[in-house]
């Protein structure tokens, strides 16, 4: 087992037994490397909480990583952060658990809640890592990672979109990859119209033969070029405007061009396997758009995932 995976093991053991007396002051160092981009901040309430992501484990999958946070990852609520030799030094007070379970609770309730990742993946030249081209061709086990990895998605999304849009909307998915998700809310939201689209034609491919009789129009597109096309939607899916899938930058360009694709009134929803790269307050601002929520969970489950909603404003 490399280091950095050792690492993350006996994180990953320590964290969730981890028991401190509330109202005393600690420290976390996060060392220069790849555990940096699973540092998290929550802001709630005014608040500034401080957290680590770290690895889950279930019988059938091992350990693994998820974009579904937990309360026991926060450190408590942050009192300073440096950066120094020795990587992120991290000053927070300590919490119970119950009072980590209250701010994930209390997340949910306020609009202006919100989770950042600091520090993007990078390569070993410190540049953003993004993942190659042939990375996202599909193979067996590719599409069973991704599958897994969203059902979190697909179950909330499902159960928003049935309150959120009405018959008759035109749902649209312009990074599909596998096409589970689109095809799920085809299958709850049997009287929308759902879209999948994706720049892999292996993708694609598989899609089509795995659900080509499902109601999910299924085609060959990059998605930054969808808005160059006749293609209008009153959902638009985002979950590729992610670390590790893109850089920054390309993620804000992206963004900005498909916003066209949306009919005056539609939702946004923008989410992904790793953390969104926007910066979503600030360009919902500049852009002219609503920023209803951003992070949601399951019902009966503690637990939150970045889930931004947008809308569309309708022109007076």
């Amino acid at each position: 087992m490399n280091p950095a995976l050792h690492r993350e093991h006996q994180l990953a053991r320590s964290f969730i037994h981890c028991q401190a007396a509330s109202a005393e002051f600690d420290c976390y160092i996060e060392p220069q490397g790849p555990g940096l981009h699973h540092l998290f901040v929550l802001r709630v309430n005014g608040n500034a909480w401080v957290g680590r992501k770290i690895l889950q484990h279930s019988d059938p999958r091992g350990w693994y990583v998820s974009s579904v946070l937990k309360p026991w990852m926060l450190l408590g609520p942050l009192v300073q952060w440096q950066w120094g030799n020795q990587g992120a030094v991290i000053c927070f007070r300590t919490v119970s658990a119950q009072e980590k379970e209250a701010a994930f609770a209390n997340a949910l309730t306020q609009s202006n809640s919100a989770l950042s990742f600091p520090f993007p993946a990078l390569d070993d030249g410190g540049r953003e890592f993004v993942c190659p081209p042939d990375f996202w061709q599909w193979n067996p086990a590719l599409a069973a990672l991704l599958d897994a990895d969203e059902a979190h998605f697909r179950q909330y999304c499902s159960a928003l979109l049935k309150t959120l849009s009405a018959p008759g909307a035109v749902i649209l998915d312009p990074a599909c990859s596998t096409g589970e998700l689109i095809t799920h809310l085809a299958a709850q939201l049997p009287d929308r119209h759902c879209l999948g689209s994706d720049r892999s034609a292996s993708m694609i491919e598989h899609a089509l033969e795995r659900h080509g009789t499902s109601a999910v129009r299924f085609f060959l597109a990059d998605a930054r070029h969808i808005a160059k096309s006749d293609v209008r939607c009153d959902v638009l899916i985002l979950r590729f405007l992610n670390a590790e899938v893109m850089t920054r930058k390309d993620a804000q360009r992206a963004f900005q061009d498909m916003l066209a694709c949306v009919n005056p009134g539609g939702t946004i929803l923008l989410f992904g396997h790793t953390p969104v790269l926007l910066a979503v307050p600030h360009m919902a601002h500049s852009l002219g758009l609503e920023l209803v929520s951003s992070v949601a969970a399951r019902p009966g489950h503690a637990e939150l995932f970045e889930f931004y909603r947008l809308r569309v404003p309708v022109p007076c």
